[in-house]
This record gives structure tokens, sequence and C-alpha cells, in this order.
């Protein structure tokens, strides 16, 4: 034994090894350092070690069978002629030793202060105790804390990026979509649905500001900007990124939590586990952002994060393919059949997770789109036992979402989405007194009717904030603020509110506010400028409000078209008697106030009808204590006459 030790070192198969192994070990020290950024899948790094084992025998071999010498690589000569050589070797195995030994220090550092930092980084963060190494499971688990309090150098954000709000709070977190790696197309729908699901539990802590799915998700693929680009465009601090590979029954998810101001992570983990243990895996992420953004968790809290969303894999997956066909057909105007497809994939996830609120909610927009364009038909068109049919579908659905709702703000959406519908309004402003008072973000279409005939213009504005903080991508909720700046009179706020969305990017939506601010201002050639093709709507409203007798002229010929559309244009002209007579026709027919609240909304012309004409939209107005007219008037001068 003792000549063949002898032998292993005079091949310098010790020296070979203990050389691999430095080489390898700095190989993964690389992998481990450009994985994150260069958004390599999380097995790279098992991969790469994979290898390195395989390749160590063959390097063995290799160094038993052959040696280098200035001649080129030749077989290994024998012990005596070798002799001559002892005196360097002894010198390189020195060298070699040394290199292990610094090595070895380096491995012992990092265990147990975190690491070096990188390159021209201070290190001012250090590693939580107890908290890193290996966790439940074999995991690997990486968690960053800041030193002495919260972490600094949040990101600096123009002013005008979000209204109220100078610079990012520490304390808030956009989640990305985390990237499914894997073949199967179901599990980029499993991706998002535990991606939605982290973000519903981090959005359960009243202290956290999370931007919401519509803005966070629209940072998925490739070519995505950086972390501190992302950041700035959502005006957050924090950023949580990550992957899932799911294998028969196994699952791999992999998430980071980075501070924007410096791209650095204060927190990873690698959770390999079973499918059965994916919302601990959820909680045990949310727990962990909160820890390291310092928020205490009270038992409430915590109960609520728990509680969030469904605890059934199938149905949030057919959630997020229905949730994807459902904005598709919202995209453009209206794509009915896209909307349709859509609820049969709610409809999956409600039968099996029967406590789904947003996706009974979501499934009832089907029949909220066909019910609005059944009560725009001609009355020989109208099919009543088919509406009937319809609206108590619908009314079934969004009665589940009001008693499933989770948290105060669903329930004030989806009571929302209840009483526009039904004979009475009776709760219009405890449902709108509800939305306001809540911080979450949530929001949509018929929560914001109810919202802009509510009059409360300052609880109004603080709730549009809001949105924009929370959804700042999100054009609905920045044509909320919008309209809210011009139902105020507000119009200079909303010429600079149109400015941020042009460096934004989201042009239409500034168009829109801006040439509205412009009528409200009187800047007639300005908005005149603004008119292209396809803006007919524009031109009948500019041309009103500049009034005299060429409105007529251009008003006219648009007469005749459509019921509720000719409404507005007897109203612009001022011909108050054809108005009315128009509006009592469609307060008599089913779901005719729906039409005359969207009436009243889209003409910015205050009151368009007297209320004596509508015995029954007057009705829901008393019942919800909401005020006449309403809050808007952009000035047109014939309806002043």
């Amino acid at each position: 034994m003792g000549n063949f030790l002898q032998e292993l070192q005079r091949r310098s198969v010790f020296r070979v090894a203990a050389a691999y192994l430095v080489v390898g070990w700095l190989i993964t020290q690389a992998v481990a350092t450009i994985e994150g950024p260069l958004h390599l899948p999380p097995w790279t790094d098992t991969l790469v070690i994979v290898l390195l084992l395989c390749g160590l025998p063959v390097a063995l071999i290799l160094a038993w069978a052959f040696e280098v010498t200035p001649e080129g690589v030749k077989r290994t000569v024998t012990a005596e002629n070798r002799a001559n050589d002892a005196g360097a070797s002894h010198v390189l195995d020195y060298a070699i030793l040394g290199v292990l030994i610094v090595v070895a220090g380096l491995i012992g550092w990092q265990q147990f202060s975190g690491g070096a930092p990188s390159a021209g980084e201070t290190p001012v963060n250090q590693v939580a105790e107890s908290e890193s190494g290996e966790g439940e499971d074999g995991e690997l688990v990486s968690v960053v804390t800041p030193a002495g309090g919260n972490a600094q150098g949040a990101p600096d954000t123009d002013p005008r990026t979000d209204p109220g709000v100078s610079t990012a709070t520490e304390l808030s977190v956009a989640v990305l979509p985390f990237t499914a790696f894997s073949a199967d197309a179901e599990d980029g729908y499993f991706a998002d649905g535990l991606t939605e699901e982290i973000l519903n539990s981090l959005a359960g802590i009243p202290e956290l500001l999370v931007t919401s799915r519509t803005s966070a998700f629209q940072f998925r693929g490739d070519n995505v900007p950086s972390v501190p680009e992302i950041a700035r465009s959502l005006g957050v601090a924090h950023i949580l990124e990550g992957s899932v590979r799911r294998a028969g029954d196994r699952i791999r998810v992999t998430a980071q939590l980075i501070r924007a101001s410096d791209d650095r992570h204060l927190w990873s983990q690698t959770y390999d586990r079973t499918m059965d243990d994916v919302f601990a895996i959820q909680e045990d992420i949310a727990e962990n952002v909160a820890a390291v953004l310092q928020v205490v968790l009270d038992d409430r809290q915590r109960a609520r994060m728990t509680n969030s969303g469904t605890r059934n894999i199938d149905a949030f997956i057919a959630y997020q393919q229905g949730a994807e066909l459902w904005a598709q057909g919202h995209e453009n105007g209206e794509d009915i059949d896209l909307i349709e497809q859509s609820s049969v994939h709610f409809e999956r996830a409600t039968q099996l997770a029967p406590d789904f609120s947003e996706a009974y909610l979501l499934q009832s927009d089907y029949y909220a789109h066909r019910l609005t364009d059944m009560a725009r038909l001609p009355e020989g068109e109208f099919d009543r036992a088919d509406f009937d049919q319809l609206n108590a579908r619908r009314a079934e659905l969004v009665a589940d979402a009001v008693r499933t709702a989770d948290s105060p703000a669903r329930q004030a959406m989806a009571e929302a989405n209840e009483i526009l519908f039904a004979d009475s309004w009776a709760n219009g402003r405890q449902i709108v007194a509800e939305a306001f008072a809540t911080d979450e973000c949530a929001n949509d279409n018929w929560l914001q009717f109810l919202i802009g005939l509510s009059g409360d213009l300052d609880g109004r504005l603080a709730y549009a904030q809001r949105q924009v903080r929370c959804d700042p991508l999100n054009g609905q909720s920045q044509l909320l603020l919008g309209d809210t700046y011009l139902a105020r009179g507000d119009y200079q706020d909303a010429l600079d509110h149109a400015a941020r969305l042009d460096e934004r990017g989201m042009s239409y939506d500034a168009e829109v506010i801006r040439f509205d601010a412009l009528l409200g201002l009187g800047r007639f050639d300005e908005a005149e400028a603004m008119l292209g093709e396809g803006w007919d709507w524009e031109q009948i409203r500019l041309a009103a409000r500049r009034g005299g007798p060429e409105a007529s002229a251009v008003l006219d010929p648009y007469k005749g078209e459509d019921t509720w559309f000719d409404l507005m244009l007897h109203a612009l002209l001022g011909e108050r008697e054809a108005a009315n007579a128009i509006a009592a026709q469609l307060d008599a027919r089913p779901l005719g106030v729906m039409t005359l609240m969207e009436v009243v909304m889209a003409c910015r012309c205050g009151a368009p009808f007297d209320l004596s004409a509508t015995p029954n939209f007057a009705a829901r107005l008393s019942e919800a204590g909401f005020p006449w007219p309403p809050a808007g008037d952009l000035g047109f001068p014939l309806m002043a006459d």
C-alpha cells in the first residue's frame, strides 16, 4: 500500500486532484455568481457540479498515465528518471497546498459571514444568523438582512411617476412572474398561479405596498429591463423574482428578493419539495420577504396570508388560463368569444375550489357583457326570457363572489357588480365608502362607475392615486386618475398626468385625458390639432364645446345611428326635450339604468337629461344618496342655455 501511495504521489495524482478541486470550486463560484443576472435555469449549478464530479476520475486516470513535459504530453516515465525533478515537484506541491488552505478558508468564511461583497460593493449587510446554510429537506438557503435597520438606498423615482408619492417607499415590492423551466405548456400557468398566490399573500400585509398583477406581469420573458429599471417603472424599492420546475410529483422553486437601489440580493432560497408542499412554499416565501423587510406580522396578518387565494393547484391553473383569455378579450374593445372561452376556465376553477371569489367574479363578466349588449337591441330583437335567464346566472355568480370575498376591498368590488344590475342601489354609498377605506389594490369597471356617481371627489382622488401607485402600468387605473382630475376641474393636473403617461409610453391613455383637459381649459386650437383619423367623437365634442351654429352642422349628421349615442348628441346641442324623450325610453327598458349611467360618464356634460324624465334612474340615485347633476361638466355652452 505504501509503495502504491508513493507511486500516486510520484505520478502527481494527488497534485492533479488538488488542482482539480481548486479549479472546480472556482468554476462553481463563477456559475453561482452569473446564474441570477443571466437568468439561467435553477438547475445550472447542479449540472455543473455533476459534470465536474464526472470529470474528476478522468483527470486522475490521465494524471496516472501521462505527464506534461517540455516536449509535450508523454506517458509517465519510470521512477528513477524522475529523481532530478523532486525539488521542483515539492515546490509545486507546497504552492497547491497553500491554495487549498486559502480556498478552505474562503469556504469557511462564507459559511459564517454570508460571503464576500462583490467588487466595488460596500459590505453593509450581514447574514441573518441561524437562517443560512441547509434548510428543511436539504433546501439551499441564503438569507441576507440589512444591518442595523431597514434596507438603505431606496431608488430615487421621479415625483411625476406616481402622484402623491415622491420616492418609492422602503416597504414596497413587485412580484415578477416566476419563470417556468419545463416543456409542459401547463407549467407556465402553474408558475403564474404560484406567483399570484405569493403576490396575494404579500398584499395581505397592510404595511407593504405590493404591485398588482396587471403591472408586474408585464415583465416576463428574456428581454426585460434591469431590476433597477423595473423598480423605477413600478415605483417600488424591491423586486421578488424566481423560477419553477415541475417533474412528476417533485417541484423545485427558486426565489430571490433584490434591493433595486444597488441590485443586491437580500434573500434567496431554493425549495426542493413534493407538489403537496407547494402552498407551504408560497407561505414561506411571503414570510421570509416580510422578515427581510422587517415587517412584524401578528397572528391576524399571518392567518390572512395563509388563507389568501386558493389551495387547489388545478384550480389556480384553470384560473390563470381563464385570466389570459379574459385579458385578451378586453385588449381592444370587446371580444365576446374570447370572454366566453375564459368563462369556461373560470367555471372549472370554481368547481375545483368553491371559495374562489375572483374566479366567480370574472366568470360573471361574460354574462354582464351579454346583458348590456342585449339591453341595447331594438325592441323587436329583444328576447326577455333569454335576458332573464342570463341575468339569473350572473346574479348567482356575483353572489358567490361576494360570499367568498376574502377582504373588504374585494367584497366592495363584488358588491358593486351585484347592485348595479339589481333593482335597488340602497348600499351604493356604503360600497363606495368600503372601497375608499381600504388600503388594498382592488378595482374594476363597475366599481369605477359607482365611484364616479358618488360625488365624493376627495375620496375618489385618494382612491385613484392609490390604484396608480399599486398598478402603475394598468391603463384603467391611469384613466381613473385622469377622469378624477377632470371631474374635479383640475385640468392642469390632468395635463400633467397625461405628460407622465406619455413618458411611460401609454400614449393612448394620455391622449384621451389631454384632449378633455384642453376642452375644459377652452384651448380649442390645441385640441383641434390633436384630431386624427377615427376621432369622430372628439370632433363632435370639440364642436359642441365651441358652441355656435357650426355645432349643429357637425353633430346632426351623426344622429340616428344609436339610441344612447343620439341622447348624448341632443344633450350636447342643448336639445333638452329630445334628450329627455330618449332618456325616458332607455329608463323604461331592462338595464336602462345602466345605459343611462354610461351616458353620464361618457358625455362629461353634467346632466345630459332631467331626472323627471327617468324615474327608475332617479330612484337608484336617491337610494344610494348620490348627487345630481354629477361632477365633470367640461363647460358645454349649449347645455347651459
